[in-house]
């Protein structure tokens, strides 16, 4: 098959294998690094639109998330995102978050912009949305949904670039959506996490690679994406798991049991012993002072895009 990004056949198996032992090659483009799983006839539309991905992918690693969880779960961590976004939101400002999942971070935008709407494949999601918070999901693809709050200021997408099938095209159906001067904001995972490319921890790499994920991007290949997607801006770095996280892989070579627990800043509970509080403060400069290493080399856990169309 050929490389999404610059279609050449040029392509190598670099492993045969996905998390909990799934087979499926996952290929390399020669000519320009970009990573993908092979293509299953049946596309991943579907995948997304039923239960199936909720009760194998979740938060939580121990049991099947519900939509509440999964809500309970990110909701608290959606302000470092906002922050990270400066400027970029105000009160009229008009955002769409394609692959909102269960709003939570449109949620955590009430109040601060003044349009808010949503787009979600998981029917569950959707219905839980719209049932929950005050602003509109639409359950189509963005291939296809028609939204009427639109043009808009801002779109985002979370962690939904390397699910889709086709990215290029993903990109360029985000953008019909935007303003002329709109913004574009994309997270997506780094192939340049820490864990593997310098750490290289073999169970980390049998944990990373997984049946959803269908592409892998470096700073280089994301780059190439969004140049041929038409749109110019900038690509940056972030690392939210914290340094525990890190050293569970390291010394165990496993993940910790949940999101929570991996992104927390207090790291011991607080308490009547006035040690607990200092220890706290020690532990979160200890942590700030690893992420800023970490994404200072571009090798945090996801990559960023903010740009415009060209």
């Amino acid at each position: 098959m050929s490389c999404l990004i610059c279609q050449s056949i040029n392509c190598s198996v670099i492993r045969g294998t996905l998390r909990n032992d799934i087979k499926r090659d996952v290929l390399q483009c020669n000519d320009c690094s970009f990573v993908f799983l092979r293509v299953l006839p049946e596309g991943t539309k579907a995948y997304y639109e039923q239960e199936t991905y909720r009760k194998k992918h979740g938060p939580d690693l121990t049991k099947e998330s519900t939509c509440q969880d999964v809500f309970d779960t990110y909701f608290p961590f959606q302000g470092t995102i906002i922050k990270s976004m400066g400027d970029l939101l105000k009160p009229e400002t008009k955002v769409l978050d394609v692959g909102c999942s269960t709003g939570h971070f449109l949620a955590a935008l009430e109040g601060k912009v003044g349009t808010r709407v949503g787009v979600e494949l998981s029917q569950d999601e959707v219905q839980y949305c719209q049932k929950t918070h005050n602003f509109p999901v639409y359950g189509e693809s963005i291939e296809t949904v028609n939204i009427p709050e639109g043009p808009f200021d801002i779109v985002t997408s979370f962690q939904v670039v390397e699910h889709v099938d086709n990215p290029v095209e993903f990109l360029m159906n985000l953008g019909k959506h935007m303003k002329d001067d709109g913004t574009l904001y994309i997270e997506l995972p780094n192939l340049d996490d820490v864990l593997l490319s310098l750490y290289d921890i073999p169970e980390y790499a049998d944990f990373y690679y997984r049946e959803p994920h269908l592409s892998y991007f470096s700073k280089k290949t994301l780059e190439d994406l969004v140049d041929k997607a038409g749109f110019e801006g900038v690509v940056g770095n972030v690392q939210r798991y914290n340094i525990f996280n890190h050293l569970q892989w390291q010394m165990n070579g496993s993940p910790q049991n949940n999101f929570t627990i991996g992104n927390r800043e207090t790291f011991l509970e607080e308490n009547n012993n006035p040690a607990t509080a200092k220890f706290n403060q020690f532990f979160k400069r200890m942590d700030e002072e690893y992420k800023a290493l970490v994404e200072k080399n571009f090798l945090g856990e996801s990559l960023t895009f903010t740009g415009k169309k060209k």
